[in-house]
C-alpha cells in the first residue's frame, strides 16, 4: 500500500510526465523525421502527439480503475499472480535497458561538444550514481525533483532559442502536405523514442491523492511535449533546409551553434545547452529508475524500493556499454524502443483494460 507520504499532486504528474518524456531523443528528431517525412515533419509530429494523447487516456483509465494502486499491484488482480509476475519482469527489464540507452546516448553527445577525452565509462557511471541519490528518496522526492528542474531547462531553453530565430526562413518550410499518408506510416514508429515514457505513469498515478485530476494534468503535458518538438523541429528546419538537416547526426546541437550574436558574453551557448539539457537525461533516468526499483520490490516482495536501487547500478552500467558506437545504439534502439517498447506502451495498457472491464475488476468502473 501507499504510504501518506508518499503522495505527489497533479501539477507534479505533468511534471513527471514532461521530464521523463523529454530526454535525448530531441536531439536528433528533426534529422530522423526530415528523412521520412521531408519538411511535413511538424505536421508528422502534431499526428504522433495525438496518437500517443490516446494511449495516454487509455493508461490513466486503467491505472483510474485501482486508486492508491500501481500497475505492480493491480495487474495481480487483473490477470492472476503469476502472469503479473512475468509482466512486471518485463516491464522491469524495459526500464533497465531504457535508462542504460539514456545514460549511453547522453555520454556520446557529451563527449563530442564538451568531455572530449573524458572516459565513457566514468561519465556513465557517474550519471547512474548522481541517479540513485534522487530514487532512494522514493516518490515524493522525485516528484519535487521534478518540479525543480522543469524550470531550469524550459525557460533557458527559450531564450537560447529565440536568438535563432532572426535567421528563420520560411521558403526550408516549403513544400507541405504532400504524401501524407504514407508519411505518417513511415515517421510514427521513428518517433516512438522521442514520445515514450509516458508509460512509468502506470506507477505514479497510484500515488495521487485524487488521481482523477491526471485525466487534465497528463494530457496538458503531453500536448506541452508535442508544441515544444514542432517548435524545435521548425527552427532546425527553417535554419538548415531539408536536406542539409539529413545529414546531421544531432541538428539541435547544430542549430544552438549556429547562433552569433555581437557582444554575446556567452560563446559556446550549445555547450550551455548541453549542460542544462543533461538535466532531463537525468529526471527521464530516475522517472525509469524509481519504477524499475519499485516494481521490483513488488515482485520480490520487499518492503522499500530503495532497497533495490543500488544493486541495479552494476546491471545498468553493463547494458550501456554493450554498444560499440553510434550506429550499433540506434539500431539497438529500433528493436527495443520501436518494436517491443510500443507493445508495452500502447497494447498491454488496452488489454488490461478489456481484461479489467470483462471480468469487472477495479474499484472505478472507467
Amino acid at each position: 500500500m501507499i504510504r501518506d507520504n508518499d503522495v505527489i499532486s497533479p501539477y507534479q504528474i505533468a511534471m513527471i510526465t514532461i521530464m521523463t518524456i523529454v530526454g535525448v531523443g530531441i536531439f536528433s528528431l528533426p534529422s530522423q523525421l526530415a528523412k521520412t517525412a521531408g519538411t511535413d515533419a511538424w505536421f508528422i509530429i502534431i499526428i504522433g502527439g495525438i496518437i500517443n494523447m490516446i494511449a495516454l487516456y487509455i493508461i490513466l483509465v486503467l491505472a483510474n480503475r485501482f486508486p492508491g494502486r500501481t500497475f505492480s499491484e493491480f495487474t495481480g488482480e487483473i490477470i492472476g499472480k503469476v502472469p503479473a509476475i512475468l509482466l512486471n519482469l518485463i516491464y522491469a527489464a524495459y526500464f533497465a535497458i531504457f535508462i542504460a540507452y539514456e545514460a549511453r546516448l547522453l555520454n556520446e553527445v557529451v563527449k563530442v561538444f564538451l568531455l572530449f577525452r573524458t572516459p565513457s565509462e566514468v561519465i556513465i557511471i557517474s550519471l547512474i550514481l548522481v541517479c540513485t541519490y534522487a530514487v532512494r528518496g522514493g516518490v515524493e522526492c522525485i516528484g519535487r525533483v521534478m518540479e525543480l528542474f522543469f524550470p531550469v531547462l524550459f525557460i533557458p531553453l527559450f531564450f537560447i532559442l529565440l536568438p535563432g530565430m532572426a535567421g528563420f526562413k520560411m521558403t526550408n518550410m516549403l513544400p507541405v502536405f504532400q504524401d501524407i499518408p504514407s508519411k505518417i506510416l513511415l515517421s510514427i514508429p521513428i518517433m516512438s523514442l522521442s514520445f515514450a515514457g509516458y508509460e512509468v505513469l502506470l506507477f505514479y498515478i497510484g500515488f495521487m491523492d485524487k488521481p482523477n485530476k491526471s485525466y487534465l494534468s497528463a494530457p496538458i503535458a503531453m500536448a506541452f511535449i508535442t508544441l515544444s518538438y514542432v517548435v524545435i523541429t521548425v527552427l532546425c528546419f527553417s535554419v538548415y533546409g531539408e536536406n542539409l538537416i539529413k545529414e546531421l547526426q544531432w541538428p539541435l546541437l547544430g542549430y544552438v551553434r549556429s547562433i552569433n550574436l555581437p557582444g554575446l558574453f556567452i560563446e559556446r551557448l550549445d555547450g550551455v545547452m548541453l549542460g542544462i539539457w543533461v538535466f532531463t537525461v537525468f529526471t527521464t533516468m530516475i522517472s525509469f529508475y524509481f519504477a524499475l526499483t519499485y516494481s521490483l520490490s513488488k515482485i520480490f516482495g520487499a518492503s522499500e524500493q530503495k532497497q533495490f536501487v543500488l544493486p541495479m547500478v552494476p546491471l545498468i552500467y553493463y547494458i550501456a556499454l554493450i554498444p560499440d558506437n553510434v550506429a550499433q545504439i540506434n539500431r539497438y534502439a529500433t528493436y527495443v524502443f520501436q518494436y517491443f517498447g510500443r507493445i508495452l506502451i500502447f497494447i498491454v495498457p488496452l488489454m488490461l483494460l478489456i481484461i479489467a472491464k470483462l471480468r469487472k475488476k477495479g474499484g472505478i468502473k472507467a
